[in-house]
């Protein structure tokens, strides 16, 4: 079978394999007879492109690409990075470390210094060779390339970009297929934003490595290139429950709940197990804050800064630790060399600073697309002891979407049960001190009661729900109802991924005694309304006076467009509206005033 001949374009990364501190900085990068006597400095840290660049694109992006070629050993497939330093490399180039990046230069800063690099005549001068093209680049790094790129015939272009350049790509390059990403995108597809177009690309790259002929289909039809990824990364619960959804409707009189009311007690007896109470975990997303950000310059603190080591959590923010516990997931730790030989080095208690307990799993959302687990059960024991976590969870696989389908989920929940089976015997004759948590996979309320039964028997004494993350609350209940009759006073039950306050009070009384969810503290700043949540459940929006400059994004750009007002006429506005705010902090403002400079 004749494949396409594939080409990924993608973009440096800030994280890096080696960070010495006499990294080339942009001026080493001018005069050439400077760039060898610097490398020459940097002999030791000298590394191929490919093996540089650690961030989470780069990494997810290298994962999907050495899957396609151990799978398919006659596929052409190569990667070149646009790199602020050196231009556009191939990922076998060898490079020292650099810090320059396109992330912060202004737009005429950005267009000489990819001239001078001669990114645009570089693109132009490799793509030919290849039938099918992926485009993996933000906004800056997209600016860097100057579209459009002249194309040629019979080749597909894909582009992975954010939202605010779709039209750009679509006027420069007719012939291209645009997959617009922003943070509504990471939400659905259960990644971050940053790496999220690293992650759809090994989403696609690990189907197509098991179905060759996807690749010469999206050649000649690239829309496809999206179906695949969401029958890939679905993640939406199709429990087809309409037993267990009469039944939830008949004890609350057919009563539609709205999203903000608290859910109704279900008219069963507390749980046995109702004494232990209820403990929240938050998931490590890298949700840190720099502690001497400079707001009146919208600056971060220090050029020196590590994020690692300078920025803070939630936790450190407070007098005592807002959450009773965090989650660590391995596919985040392992998405990030840097991170993962910082916590390899440190161990988590000490990584993220954080006095309480912290629970490790494996992750299942970041192999979802495999057949099975990329992990042993001895490795993921050895990992929980040799890390110092206080709870491990065995290693389970997702039963969600269309691995719900018969003939698929019996053999993942299979699976789920007979690694359960083995974490737990293993744990017990190697003595380790941590707590194991068995996961029960289902599709129905009665699979998830029968893999409960059957981790109870076991001797489990803390078991965990998996799949139900993007379950709505109508068919969550009636899995726990299920589960109800089963439980023991010793046994405590975690729900992965759902911390909903409206229905935390029914999840108690059905068994919850754990939950973990990062939406409460993600929504500060992702949601569009509920920014601030009070004791009450009474929420409030943040106000947000969007900078007139280029990091206005889209809204500022076609008020622009429009005509509604010019730049001179809203950086005035944005000037009065910030002011007004701080004299009103300050007592000098009152409250309409304020609120006109906002508003206008």
């Amino acid at each position: 079978m004749r494949y396409p001949r594939v080409l990924i374009i993608t973009s440096c990364t800030g994280e890096k394999r080696f960070k010495p501190e006499n990294q080339l900085t942009q001026e080493d990068f001018k005069p050439t007879a400077r760039l060898h006597k610097r490398e020459k400095q940097l002999a030791e840290f000298m590394s191929p492109a490919g093996e540089m660049y650690t961030g989470m694109q780069h990494t997810q992006l290298m994962d999907g690409v050495q899957n396609l070629r151990k799978a398919l050993e006659q596929l052409v497939i190569d990667v070149a990075i646009v790199s602020a330093g050196y231009g556009l490399i191939l990922e076998s180039q060898k490079i020292a470390p650099y810090e320059v990046t396109f992330n912060t230069m202004k737009g005429h800063e950005i267009d000489e210094w990819a001239k001078r690099l001669k990114i645009h005549r570089s693109v132009e001068q490799i793509i030919p060779e290849y039938d099918l093209i992926f485009v993996l680049l933000g906004e800056k790094y997209l600016r860097a390339i100057s579209l459009p790129i002249t194309l040629y015939e019979d080749q597909t272009w894909i582009f992975l970009a954010p939202g605010s350049s779709f039209n750009l790509i679509q006027k420069s390059s007719p012939q291209a297929f645009i997959l617009p990403l922003s943070n509504a995108e990471a939400k659905q597809y259960g990644f971050g934003a940053v790496g999220l177009k690293g992650f759809l690309f090994k989403k696609f790259a690990l189907v197509a490595a098991k179905k060759p002929e996807l690749l010469e289909q999206i050649h000649q039809n690239p829309c496809c290139f999206q179906d695949v990824i969401d029958r890939t990364t679905q993640l939406t619960l199709n429990l087809c429950l309409p037993k267990a959804a009469a039944k939830l409707e008949s004890k609350q009189a057919v009563k539609k709940i709205k999203r903000d009311e608290f859910i109704p007690i279900p008219d069963l007896p507390p749980a046995p197990n109702i004494h232990l109470g209820v403990q929240y975990f938050i998931p490590e997303w890298d949700d840190r804050v720099d502690p001497n950000y400079n707001f009146l310059k919208d600056a971060f603190g220090s050029i020196e800064r590590d994020p690692y080591a300078d920025d803070v959590y939630a936790h450190e923010l407070f007098p005592s630790p807002n959450y009773d516990g965090v989650l660590i997931s391995k596919v985040v730790v392992d998405g990030s060399q840097t991170r993962r030989a910082k916590v390899e080095a440190q161990g988590v208690h000490k990584f993220i600073r954080f006095p309480g307990r912290i629970m490790g799993d494996c992750g299942a959302f970041g192999y979802i697309g495999e057949d099975e687990p990329p992990y042993n059960t001895d490795e993921i024991l050895n990992y929980y002891h040799n890390l110092g976590f206080d709870y491990g969870v065995s290693i389970d696989h997702l039963i969600v979407g269309p691995f719900a389908e018969p003939g698929v989920r019996e053999k993942r929940y299979d699976l789920t049960r007979k690694n359960s089976e083995e974490f737990l015997k293993k744990h017990q004759q190697r003595d380790f001190q941590f707590t194991p948590i068995g996961v029960a996979q289902g599709w129905s309320p009665e699979s998830y009661a029968t893999a409960v039964k059957e981790l109870i028997e076991m001797g489990y004494d803390y078991i965990a729900l998996g799949g139900l993350a993007r379950a709505q609350n109508r068919e969550i209940l009636p899995i726990l109802e299920a589960i109800h009759p089963h439980l023991i006073p010793t046994v405590r039950m975690h729900l992965f991924g759902v911390a909903r306050i409206n229905a935390i009070s029914a999840f108690r009384h059905l068994g919850v005694t754990s939950c973990d969810s990062a939406s409460p503290l993600r929504q500060a700043w992702l949601g569009a309304t509920a920014n601030y949540h009070t004791r009450s459940d009474k929420r409030y929006a943040a106000i947000r006076v969007p900078p007139v400059d280029n990091k206005g994004g889209l809204r500022i750009k076609r008020i622009l467009e429009a005509g509604v007002a010019d730049s001179k006429t809203l950086q005035q506005l944005e000037k009065d509206a910030l002011r007004a705010l701080r004299e009103f902090d300050a007592g000098k403002l009152d409250l309409e005033s304020t609120l006109k400079s906002v508003l206008a």
